[in-house]
């Protein structure tokens, strides 16, 4: 059987999207449609586009905002999902493709959005396809337009004091992750060397993950559940046992019952997401 097409660098994103919008759910939308309100072309005429949208949680919420929504995603497994939410949609065109490559020409788009994505993209700390992504982005981008990252810091996803309780017992695998996390200060600094402009940072007050991910401690050892979750893709069948081990005796001493309310603490303190915005100049 013919394999189906997967983006990632790191995780086969056919296998999670199957399960993905049991767990997630889109952080952040409202935060990226006043983004986008900031805009001198009025929201519900902008034309935007959404790199690496998965099963299209968040563009078929900003369907109804703007006159049209683009998607690109490298997943056929994330586009099928897509299609299916979006149904008989009129006003979205979506494509499978690479977020590197787009085939838009120039200046086609008022804003650009990807939502936790980055992290997908490079293999090695110097992040050489961020480089061809930020690029490609100001390329696409009407003058005036607007970029928009829904990513995570490296606070946030610290493992004892992030915002994220089951990281605590992922340690190996979460460090691997903030590996492929640019820090958000060298994001900024290579938005600027390309030239753009309007620069923020903003804080989502949602939350990432559906709500029984901060109530319920038995989730996280649903095999399920750590199929929809690319930091398992870090671990070994063998690691994810001794994870789940550790879990099991944190419940059993009811000492994660602690740690998820500081985690939850830490979160509304810090965020679980930040977006970091940017325009092309006019």
């Amino acid at each position: 059987m013919k394999q189906k097409r997967n983006a990632s660098s790191y995780c086969n994103y056919n296998d999670a999207f199957t399960l993905y919008d049991q767990n997630r759910q889109p952080n952040g939308l409202q935060e990226i449609l006043h983004i986008f309100r900031q805009s001198r072309t009025a929201v519900e005429k902008q034309t935007v586009l959404e790199g690496g949208f998965g099963t299209g949680a968040y563009l078929n919420h900003t369907r109804h905002h703007v006159k049209t929504v683009y998607g690109v995603e490298g997943s056929e497994q994330g586009f099928e999902a897509a299609k299916q939410k979006i149904g008989d949609a009129r006003n979205v065109r979506l494509r499978i493709g690479n977020i590197l490559d787009l085939s838009f020409s120039d200046d086609f788009f008022d804003a650009f959005m990807v939502n936790q994505v980055l992290h997908h993209l490079d293999t090695v700390p110097s992040y050489p396809n961020l480089n061809r992504f930020l690029n490609e982005s100001r390329r696409v981008l009407k003058p005036g337009g607007v970029l928009t990252i829904n990513t995570c810091s490296q606070k946030q996803l610290d493992p004892k004091s992030g915002a994220y309780w089951n990281y605590k017992y992922l340690e190996k695998a979460v460090f691997a992750l903030q590996g492929r996390y640019i820090p958000v200060h060298s994001l900024i600094s290579r938005l600027e060397k390309l030239g753009f402009t309007d620069i923020s940072t903003t804080i989502p007050s949602g939350r990432l993950f559906q709500e029984h991910y901060y109530r319920d401690p038995l989730l996280v050892l649903d095999p399920d559940f750590q199929k929809a979750d690319s930091i398992y893709c870090f671990f070994s069948e063998k690691e994810i046992g001794e994870a789940n081990t550790l879990v099991r005796t944190a419940i059993d001493d009811r000492s994660v019952y602690q740690h998820m309310e500081h985690a939850l603490k830490r979160a509304k303190k810090i965020g679980e997401a930040i977006i970091i915005s940017a325009r092309k100049p006019l």
